[in-house]
């Protein structure tokens, strides 16, 4: 089945469809999330938003929404779109293999580092501390040995940040299983506060 979803996936990449394919890519190579946050994620409504950066644009400024929107506009990004087919095939066995995929970018602004190496170790460090799942944790492990070999001179700064993601996750709420996407319209600050990412 796992082969089946990876060909699937590339399927889905060539035809454009990138929202798709990165969900099954998820659900073909990702793990199994720890119980406690499998659980938490099946209270979720809506497991895989759709985003919308043309709405979050809209919104004033410095609300979550809209920082996400400039954060994504800055980085050359557009969300992934999961379609209904895709979402309702996975959403009883890979909810957070999908989600996410979906919402990376929110850990990002919400967590405060920026998109390049540097803070994505700090995002990693940050989810690998909340505990998702072993896989993910594999993916800080992993990033935490390879990227001093990529930046050697930003050892340091990786440290640093490592060291302020597990912080901010021990004190947060379990983010992938906050509904994030009902949180755009809210200030920054106070969607932090909501959420104990504040620091």
């Amino acid at each position: 089945m796992k082969l089946g979803l990876m060909w699937r996936a590339i399927q889905c990449a060539r035809a454009g469809r990138m929202g798709d394919a990165a969900a099954l890519k998820g659900a073909s190579t990702g793990g199994k999330a720890y119980p406690g946050v499998r659980e938490k994620l099946s209270r979720l409504a809506t497991p895989f938003p759709v985003i919308e950066l043309d709405s979050l644009r809209r919104l004033p400024e410095g609300t979550f929404g809209r920082e996400y929107a400039r954060f994504m506009d800055d980085e050359g990004l557009m969300p992934f779109v999961v379609s209904r087919e895709i979402a309702e095939e996975l959403a009883s066995t890979s909810c957070l293999e999908v989600r996410y995929p979906l919402l990376h970018d929110a850990f990002h602004v919400l967590l405060g580092f920026d998109a390049s190496l540097v803070g994505e170790m700090g995002v990693w460090a940050f989810v690998s501390a909340q505990h998702y799942s072993p896989a993910f944790d594999f993916g800080a492990r992993l990033g935490r040995w390879l990227y001093p070999l990529v930046i050697p001179r930003q050892r340091a700064a990786l440290r640093a940040a490592s060291a302020r993601g597990e912080a901010l996750a021990r004190q947060a709420r379990c983010l992938i299983a906050e509904p994030l996407e009902d949180l755009f319209a809210l200030p920054l600050k106070d969607a932090r506060a909501r959420l104990g990412v504040e620091g």
